[in-house]
C-alpha cells in the first residue's frame, strides 16, 4: 500500500489519474478518513527521506501504527534510536517516550473547553475562526466530511476539488439546509432593499441582511425563496414594501423532484441540497412551472448564476449546458463504475504479493 502511494504521489501520476493529491484520493476514492489519509501519506514522504525506517517496516521491526507515530518525528540522525525505542515501549506510549527522549515540549491544555467561534466580515467575505474541542470537534469534521466527499467534481477539468474548498462548501451546504427547514416564515423570507432610483436599474446592487449583494447573486437566491422588496428612499428610509413572491408550491416541488430526480447537471445527479432553478427567471417574467424549472444543487447552481452559463432546451426531455464560453458542457471524467473500488485492491494485493515473493526470497 505505501509502495502505491509513494508511485502516486507525484505530479505525473497524480494528473495521469485526475487526482490532485494523494489524500484527496484516500479520501474520495477509498473512503479512508482524511486523519488518517494524511498519516498515511505524511508517513510515505518520510521513509522516502528515511531508508532506515522503511527498511525497519518491510522487515517488519517497526508496525504500522509505530511508524505512524515515528514519522512526526523522525530524522536521519535519530531513527536507529526511536526505532530501537519501539521494542521497549508499547505502541501507547511510543509518542511519550520520544517526546522525552528527543526533548519535545509538551503543549499545554487550554484552559477552556468550551466551542468558540469569532465571525467578522472583510470586505466582501465571512471569516470565521475558531476551536471546537474535544468530540464535538470531531462530530462537525465527520459531518463536514460526509458531505464534502459527496461534492460534485471541478465541471472543467473533472477533478476532485481541493479538500479546504470543498469543507467550504459542507458547510455552507449545512446552513442552507437548516434555514430551509426553518418554518417560521420571518426569518426564513428574503426581504431585499432596492433603492428608489434604481429601480429600472438591471446592474444594481441591493442589500440583503445589510450586505451588498450583485444582481446574478440576488437572482440565485431568490430562485425558489420568498422574495419580499422593501423600496428604500435616499435616507435609507423603508418607504414601501412590495408583495411576496410565491416560491415554488409543494405539489409542484414533488412533480419538479419526480421528474428529475436531482440536480440535472451533467454527471451530478445530486439529490440533497437542491434547488428549484427558474431558467427564465422570475424576476425577468419566467414562469414557475415544470417548463421552466430545472432541479440543480447548490454548487451547480451558484456556477449557473456566477459564470453567466445558459440552459437549453425543454427541461421536459433534454438540455443543454453552455458555459460562459459558449461551449456545450461535457464531462471530462465519468463516473467510476461499480467494480472500480474492486480493481484498486487488486491492484495494491498484487503489489503487495510482489513484495512478499521478494521477501521470501530474501530471506
Amino acid at each position: 500500500m505505501f509502495d502505491l502511494l509513494w508511485e502516486l504521489d507525484s505530479d505525473e501520476a497524480l494528473r495521469a489519474n485526475a487526482m490532485t493529491d494523494a489524500v484527496a484520493w484516500l479520501v474520495y476514492d477509498l473512503g479512508v478518513a482524511p486523519r488518517t489519509a494524511r498519516a498515511w501519506v505524511r508517513a510515505t514522504r518520510v521513509m522516502a527521506e528515511v531508508p532506515v525506517l522503511e527498511e525497519a517496516f518491510r522487515l517488519g521491526a517497526v508496525s504500522l501504527d509505530q511508524v505512524l507515530i515515528l514519522a512526526r518525528f523522525v530524522t536521519s540522525e535519530n531513527v536507529v534510536a526511536l526505532v530501537g525505542l519501539c521494542g521497549e515501549v508499547p505502541v501507547g506510549e511510543l509518542a511519550a517516550a520520544v517526546r522525552d527522549l528527543l526533548a519535545v515540549p509538551v503543549a499545554v491544555k487550554p484552559e477552556r473547553e468550551e466551542p468558540v467561534l469569532h465571525m467578522w466580515w472583510d470586505e466582501t467575505a465571512l471569516v470565521l475562526r475558531g476551536a471546537i474541542p474535544g468530540a464535538d470537534g470531531v462530530l462537525v469534521e465527520s459531518a463536514l466530511q460526509r458531505l464534502a466527499t459527496k461534492a460534485p467534481l471541478g465541471e472543467s477539468d473533472g477533478l476532485y476539488r481541493e479538500a479546504h474548498i470543498r469543507d467550504a462548501e459542507a458547510l455552507i451546504q449545512m446552513a442552507s439546509e437548516s434555514l430551509a427547514e426553518d418554518r417560521d416564515h420571518d426569518r426564513a423570507t428574503l426581504v431585499v432593499h432596492v433603492p428608489l432610483e434604481a429601480l429600472d436599474d438591471p446592474e444594481v446592487s441591493v442589500s440583503v441582511a445589510g450586505r451588498l449583494v450583485d444582481r446574478d447573486e440576488l437572482l440565485r437566491l431568490a430562485c425558489d425563496a420568498r422574495l419580499q422588496p422593501a423600496i428604500d428612499d435616499p435616507d435609507g428610509v423603508t418607504i414601501g414594501i412590495g408583495r411576496v413572491s410565491r416560491q415554488i408550491p409543494a405539489w409542484l416541488g414533488r412533480a419538479l423532484d419526480g421528474r428529475d430526480g436531482g440536480c440535472r447537471f451533467p454527471s451530478c445527479h445530486r439529490t440533497r441540497w437542491t434547488h428549484g432553478h427558474h431558467i427564465a427567471h422570475w424576476a425577468n417574467g419566467g414562469p414557475t412551472n415544470l417548463d421552466n424549472l430545472i432541479t440543480l444543487c447548490g454548487w451547480h447552481h451558484r456556477l449557473i448564476h456566477k459564470d453567466h452559463w445558459q440552459i437549453q432546451g425543454n427541461p421536459n426531455g433534454k438540455v443543454t449546458f453552455i458555459n460562459k464560453f459558449g461551449t456545450p458542457h461535457q464531462p471530462v471524467r465519468p463516473k467510476f463504475p461499480p467494480y472500480h473500488h474492486d480493481l484498486l485492491m487488486e491492484g495494491i494485493e498484487r503489489v503487495a504479493n510482489h513484495h512478499l515473493q521478494r521477501l521470501e526470497a530474501v530471506g
